[in-house]
């Protein structure tokens, strides 16, 4: 066999194996295709069953977003109304801020004013603290003289009342002398005559103090300022006597007339230390318990 024989008979093994290889591949693809249609046909019912499951969860989807839309709509209506309310009460409040800030001004132009009469205010008030203080400076030191006075008055209360008693006792001391005086010369007299004449004193059943209010130098009468209502009666004797200037015992007075706040008396000697005088001091005795 030649190589030419050879040669074709291999190209013809090639092509009916090529043949063969063509008729296996056809019958696979026609055998896959089926297949294949039945898959995609599978397929395609249960995308259109999803297709509809799909569209009826995209219905529902919708819906709810078209509610939802409508909803935030009408949020959004009701917002834009709040908003303009607000808007007006902004303007409300930007109506008042302007009408407070023009009240601002007037009162801060008052203020001042105010700030001009407070200064002058807290000027007169420190005046016046100034002047207090200088008043209660001075009423401190006219309480300080006070007390001094008042202890200087006491001091003198006493000293008065100490004076007083010994001036009291010196009177009673000079009444006693007086009367012995007068006696001594009674009794001098009644030995040139040879008649004894005794002291007869009647003072009243009371302890009474009085005043002299007039006197009459011609008759030696004198008026005093207890009568009957002090238990004064006719022939009743009171002694007189004078503080001041210097204390004196003047002697002693007979009652002749008696009314009811006042009594007329006379002297029942005639006065050592000159004639008796208004202010002179009345009494039952010199150590009266009315002093």
């Amino acid at each position: 066999m030649t190589a030419l024989g050879k040669i074709l008979i291999f190209l013809n093994l090639v092509f009916a194996l090529l043949v063969g290889i063509l008729i296996i591949q056809v019958y696979a693809t026609r055998t896959s295709w089926r297949a294949a249609f039945d898959r995609v046909n599978g397929f395609l019912t249960v995308s259109t069953a999803n297709a509809t499951t799909l569209r009826a969860d995209i219905d529902d989807v919708k819906k709810k977003k078209d509610d939802e839309i409508k909803a935030v709509q009408d949020a959004l209506a009701k917002e834009k109304t709040e908003v303009q309310r607000q808007i007006a009460l902004v303007d409300q409040a930007n109506k008042q801020l302007q009408a407070e800030r023009v009240n601002h001004q007037q009162q801060r132009d008052n203020a001042g004013i105010s700030n001009a009469e407070l200064e002058r205010r807290q000027q007169e008030t420190r005046a016046l603290t100034a002047e207090l203080n200088k008043t209660q400076a001075t009423i401190a030191e006219l309480q300080k003289q006070g007390k001094q006075l008042q202890d200087e008055k006491m001091q003198a209360v006493i000293n008065y009342n100490s004076e007083h008693d010994r001036n009291v006792r010196l009177l009673e001391n000079m009444r006693q002398v007086s009367q012995k005086l007068e006696l001594a010369e009674k009794k001098l007299q009644n030995l040139g005559s040879g008649i004894t004449v005794a002291e007869n004193r009647n003072p009243p059943p009371e302890d009474v103090e009085g005043i002299i209010l007039d006197t009459d130098a011609k008759t030696g009468l004198v008026t005093i300022s207890i009568g009957s209502d002090h238990g004064i009666s006719v022939g009743n004797t009171l002694e007189v006597f004078r503080i001041k200037p210097e204390p004196k015992y003047l002697g002693t007075i007979r009652i002749v007339d008696v009314q009811a706040h006042q009594a007329v008396g006379r002297l029942t000697a005639a006065p050592r230390y000159g004639a008796l005088a208004k202010g002179d001091i009345v009494a039952s005795k010199i150590m009266s318990t009315k002093r």
